[in-house]
C-alpha cells in the first residue's frame, strides 16, 4: 500500500449554523490522506495507473466550495464518500477539516476528522 497525502489546502467557504458565516464566510484548511493500492504502477511512471492528486484536489474543493452547510461534519464526510466513489484505487481514505476563527473564544481551530474504508 502507498499513501499519498494532501496536506493543509486551504479555501474561502460559507459553512456554519450562524447566518453570518453563511453570510461572510471563513477559511477552511484541509488535509486528506489516502491508502492506495498502485502495485500496477510498478516504474510505468504512468499517470493512469496511479491516483491523481490534482483530481482529488479538484473534487474536495469543489465539494468545500459549491455549497453552503450547516456542519463540516457533513462536508467532511461528503467528501471522503466522493474520494473512495470516484478513485477506485484507494481502499481507504482520512479526512481532517479545520475551521480556524470558529465563533467559539480564543482557539486555534475547530476540527473534524474521518476516516473510511472501500467495503
Amino acid at each position: 500500500m502507498t499513501r499519498i497525502s494532501i496536506k493543509n489546502a486551504v479555501f474561502y467557504a460559507y459553512h456554519g449554523v450562524l447566518e453570518y458565516e453563511k453570510k461572510y464566510g471563513n477559511k477552511f484548511e484541509l488535509d486528506i490522506e489516502m491508502e492506495c493500492d498502485i502495485d500496477d504502477l510498478g516504474e510505468t511512471d504512468d499517470l493512469e495507473k496511479t491516483v491523481d492528486y490534482l483530481s482529488v484536489y479538484n473534487l474536495a474543493k469543489e465539494i468545500l466550495t459549491c455549497e453552503k452547510y450547516n456542519l463540516i461534519e457533513t462536508v467532511n464526510m461528503k467528501i471522503c464518500k466522493g474520494i473512495l466513489e470516484n478513485f477506485p484505487m484507494v481502499t481507504e481514505v482520512k479526512v481532517k477539516i479545520r475551521k480556524p476563527n470558529a465563533p467559539l473564544g480564543i482557539i486555534d481551530s475547530v476540527e473534524i476528522e474521518n476516516k473510511l474504508k472501500r467495503s
